[in-house]
């Protein structure tokens, strides 16, 4: 039997985020594979296009120096599986799947880590309302890969070079080797400075 009350008082540990109806929490977290009565996958669905606006509506006021190219590239940062993976991880969540643990005899995968954000987001959506569910994407892009950090670094890159020299910087990215990256900035066509990291914010 499943503990309606357990996983409910888990999520809103990991979250805050209270469920009036834990039902609907449950069917949020139900791999196919366990046996019970409905699955993620409607849910799942519709978080998927959640996540979707969200983040547009997210990127679209917050780099408001960034071409449509930029910004379909970030979004995509944040929504690709692999990082929606890595968000399911550092939130804990497989504390609170329900799946049958012997079809997965290893890790859970990367696929179902992000149907679940998905389902979550889209169930706590129709539970509470769109006031919560961007609670739950801030919680998703808080906690996003670190792929997202180059964008909020370009864009304080980009307002720095309007505050100071009234124009838009240029800069070309080139990979030294494994997690070395080498970045040339030019202002008005002309070189400015140049510097390297590890990764591209750096």
């Amino acid at each position: 039997m499943i503990d309606t009350n357990s996983v409910s008082a888990k999520f809103k540990k990991i979250t805050g985020i209270n469920f009036k109806n834990k039902d609907l929490l449950i069917e949020a977290v139900s791999h196919r594979s366990f046996k019970n009565d409905v699955s993620y996958q409607r849910l799942e669905f519709l978080g998927d296009s959640l996540l979707s606006f969200f983040t547009s509506e997210y990127c679209f006021k917050k780099f408001k120096l960034f071409n449509e190219g930029e910004l379909s590239k970030f979004r995509t940062s944040i929504v690709n599986r692999d990082n929606l993976s890595h968000v399911f991880t550092k939130l804990n969540l497989s504390e609170i799947v329900l799946l049958d643990r012997k079809s997965f005899k290893e890790d859970i995968p990367p696929s179902i880590r992000e149907d679940v954000i998905e389902s979550l987001l889209a169930a706590v959506y129709i539970d509470s309302g769109i006031r919560n569910a961007k609670k739950m994407f801030k919680i998703i892009i808080k906690n996003s890969h670190s792929v997202s950090e180059e964008f909020f670094a370009k864009n304080q890159l980009q307002e720095l070079s309007l505050f100071h020299f009234k124009v838009l910087p240029e800069f070309t990215t080139e990979a030294l080797g494994e997690n070395l990256f080498k970045c040339i900035l030019f202002v008005n066509g002309k070189y400015y400075s140049e510097a390297q990291g590890r990764t591209k914010k750096e």
